[in-house]
């Protein structure tokens, strides 16, 4: 691969992508069970992402499925290994988790680190039913036991590169590009 961006979605295949992700979502749960679900978006970039499925699956089956959002930092395995102090963003859950279906919601599953520090934080806050897990990339080179359970794509890279997803609501585009290991050096995932 050669050095730099590398475009790997279009505005035009994400909105496919989010299609097929509510689709599955609706055509997963009883309607009863999605009257008792919500979604959890990991800060930063899973926000935007839950945003819209929780649209798409209004405007298209009338339901409303309450968001919230989660910052995962305090929880994952690499704070104290870090630097420079990480920005905390805010974590808000206007709902009762106990009992609730959580769809998490997530920009790109990558080693399954993130997921493993977002499982922790939901038990700060409740206990759910189920947790579900919903993603728009699978990178597949999880080092935990945890799989996404809606995918948008599945994308085989190097290891070494980095996925980056912008939406117009963070990055006033969308987008998923690869950065090759080499334009990377020294930067954190």
């Amino acid at each position: 691969m050669s050095s730099g961006k590398n475009i790997l979605l279009t505005k035009e295949k994400i909105s496919l992508l989010l299609d097929k992700l509510s689709s599955e979502l609706i055509n997963s749960f009883t309607i009863k069970e999605l009257n008792n679900a919500a979604f959890l978006g990991i800060q930063l970039k899973g926000v935007p992402l839950s945003e819209r499925l929780a649209k798409k699956i209004k405007d298209t089956h009338d339901i409303i499925i309450p968001i919230g959002t989660l910052d995962i930092t305090m929880h994952r395995d690499d704070f104290g290994l870090r630097k420079k102090l990480p920005n905390i963003r805010p974590t808000e859950v206007p709902f009762d988790l106990d009992d609730k279906i959580i769809i998490l919601v997530d920009d790109v599953l990558h080693t399954g680190r993130t997921i493993r520090a977002a499982l922790d934080a939901i038990t700060d806050y409740g206990r759910p039913k189920l947790i579900r897990l919903a993603v728009l990339i699978d990178r597949g080179a999880q080092e935990f036991p945890i799989k996404a359970d809606f995918t948008g794509e599945t994308m085989k890279i190097n290891p070494d590169d980095k996925i980056v997803v912008t939406w117009t609501e963070t990055d006033n585009a969308d987008e998923v590009y690869s950065l090759s290991s080499q334009s990377n050096k020294g930067k954190k995932q």
